[in-house]
């Protein structure tokens, strides 16, 4: 690792030569157009913001921004209307993944930086098409901030799929500090006979870092480029990662974060795949040769929908190549792992059962789709989007492992037939909030929508206490985000929520966690002993066991742990035949590790006892 750190710091002094800063100086528009922004003034008229031909209206909790123009101009525009926004937004955490934008100043946090900025932003950036980074110069000039901030900030997926194989592979702890967990997207496609009047349904959710600053920011774009289809994306300000999109052919696509063995910053990123086939795409053939016709950088999945053809396919995106699977039974799902035999060889959530949550996810919209079949609409679709029910266990869960989680940023309905789509308001997890319905045939004429129903209730907790229990959960999130040092406020929040769901062994089995890192092991006994009664999966069953085992080796008893490590072994005979809900191998392999060495607190890094909102215990 020292070598490692030794050549990261060697090639960051080299760059010092070549620049140490992305300025985006080389994508500076024309005189002519720089003149003209620059003349222009923002306008409020009636509490709408007006700047040219582009203009932004808050309505409830959307904000609603009409773009017009060439990249430099739609991004210019996009950046001085929301020039507020942007700055209180995400934008810092996902620009800063070492810290997630709380700053301080550390060495090895400086060597990082550098070592991110040689090994992945600047071959990131050489790989991207102009168009995006002009709109990203655009909205940096439009906003104030600089070019280096929203570049790196839509380029956090990169970051993660290069970087998080190089955890898995090693025991690199100085790269353990990024922090880097596993994102999550759900995305389903119904047509002909699967749904109510044989119209084409899309149902999406994104889950993401950012979990107070996207929902509160979240922004509709609806946008009339210089060259191409106009298109709607929803997405939150100065963000153009992750946005799901449809444009006026009724093509809908949805970006999924994949993990697999050939990622590469020399390529395309998702923002430039969701541009370029929202701009250029009338089919779903259409938008898979843009795929395969262009370098692709990190990797990636798509949900590629055509509404008037009533088709639907899911592309599975890597360097290598681009694995494009067709819909059954007219129904298509995706999460985050590879179906295809040829993916799936290369994706290391399937290598290393690293997810339950993912192939949970998809069992259970295939399983929906299969039981409302020919009864599918907007109404039903909301519903699956903040569905409860983890597959696994058969039981209504407040989070991980059903589609609704705590970070949820956002979720939507699209019927691409008559460019309708409902958009879920409010604060996450978005997809058990109101769906507001929009008219994309309306909206980009400046008309507001008339769409019926005007709104989706989504789903309805059969336990009432799981709802507010997720919403103390939510707020412990919130917090973690913000500064995870604020414990006491983490614990209580959690402790409220395990109060209303004792149920739920996420809730417990992160508090215990927590109480390892301060050395209360008996009291963390105490709460894992209690959930082990409590129906769980054979995964969750073997973390409670791992976390067990750890405690008693810190309290030196070592027998007892030595117990608890081998029950981890006795529930691999337990497995089900289903290669998709098998014990998790880097969780097994901890529990290996530690039968052989005791677990200690100089081992406080290992990812084991990683502290995790989006994961189990840091590991799935």
């Amino acid at each position: 690792m020292n070598m490692m750190i030794g050549k990261g710091i060697l090639l960051s002094v080299m760059s010092l030569f070549i620049g140490c800063s992305h300025s985006g100086v080389r994508y500076i528009p024309s005189q002519e157009v720089l003149h003209t922004l620059k003349n222009e003034q923002v306008r409020i008229i009636d509490g709408k913001r007006y700047f040219g031909d582009a203009w932004l209206e808050k309505r409830g909790d959307l904000y609603m921004i009409h773009l017009k123009g060439s990249p430099y101009e739609i991004g210019f525009q996009h950046g001085v209307l929301m020039s507020e926004e942007i700055r209180k937004g995400p934008i810092k955490i996902y620009a800063d993944p070492i810290t997630g934008g709380r700053g301080g100043f550390s060495l090895k946090n400086w060597v990082l930086g550098l070592y991110l900025d040689w090994k992945v932003y600047r071959p990131l950036e050489k790989a991207q098409p102009q168009e995006l980074l002009d709109e990203i110069k655009g909205i940096a000039d439009g906003s104030g901030l600089p070019y280096e901030i929203i570049f790196k900030a839509n380029c956090l997926n990169v970051v993660e799929t290069t970087m998080t194989p190089i955890l898995i592979k090693s025991s690199a702890k100085e790269l353990e500090k990024l922090g880097i967990t596993l994102q999550a997207c759900s995305t389903f496609v119904a047509t002909r006979e699967a749904t109510l009047n044989g119209k084409t349904i899309v149902g999406r959710n994104t889950d993401y870092p950012g979990v107070e600053g996207w929902p509160k920011y979240q922004t509709v774009f609806f946008v009339e480029p210089k060259e191409g289809y106009k298109y709607v994306k929803i997405g939150t300000a100065g963000i153009l990662m992750w946005a799901p999109g449809m444009n006026e052919k009724g093509i809908v696509l949805c970006a999924h974060f994949m993990l697999y063995d050939d990622a590469t910053p020399h390529g395309w990123d998702i923002p430039s795949f969701i541009g370029e086939i929202l701009r250029k795409a009338d089919s779903t053939d259409s938008a898979v040769g843009i795929l395969r016709n262009h370098p692709r950088g990190g990797t990636c999945g798509f949900v590629i929908t055509d509404g008037k053809a009533k088709k639907a396919v899911a592309a599975e995106v890597s360097a290598g190549s681009v694995a494009v699977r067709g819909m059954e039974n007219w129904t298509l799902a995706m999460t985050n792992m590879a179906l295809s035999e040829e993916k799936r060889k290369i994706d290391f959530i399937v290598k290393y059962r690293l997810n339950e949550g993912t192939p949970a996810r998809y069992r259970r919209l295939m399983q929906l789709t299969q039981e409302h079949y020919g009864e599918i609409d907007p109404a039903l679709a909301a519903e699956f989007m903040g569905d409860h029910i983890r597959i696994s266990t058969g039981t209504e869960r407040t989070t991980y492992g059903v589609l609704s989680n705590s970070d949820t940023v956002n979720s939507m309905v699209f019927s691409p037939e008559d460019l309708k789509f409902w958009v879920a308001t409010g604060s996450a997890p978005m997809a058990n909030n109101r769906y507001v319905g929009l008219d994309f045939s309306q909206e980009i004429k400046g008309i507001k929508s008339q769409v019926i129903p005007e709104v989706l209730e989504g789903y309805q907790f059969k336990n009432p206490n799981k709802r507010l229990a997720m919403e103390k959960y939510h707020q412990a999130h919130v917090i973690y985000e913000r500064n995870p040092d604020r414990v006491d406020d983490i614990l209580m929040f959690l402790r409220e929520a395990s109060m209303l769901d004792p149920e739920e062994a996420v809730f417990n089995r992160l508090i215990a966690t927590i109480l390892l890192h301060q050395g209360q092991y008996d009291e963390a006994i105490s709460i894992i002993e209690k959930i082990l009664s409590v129906k769980q999966s054979l995964n969750e069953m073997a973390q409670d066991y791992l976390i067990l085992g750890m405690l008693y080796d810190l309290k030196r008893d070592r027998q007892k742990a030595l117990s608890y490590y081998q029950k981890i072994d006795k529930l691999l005979q337990e497995e089900p035949n289903d290669p998709w809900f098998k014990i998790n191998a880097v969780l097994w392999g901890f529990a290996q590790k530690y039968k052989k060495e005791p677990f200690t607190r100089k081992q406080f890094s290992d990812r084991s006892v990683f502290i995790s909102f989006t994961q189990e215990a840091g590991i799935e």
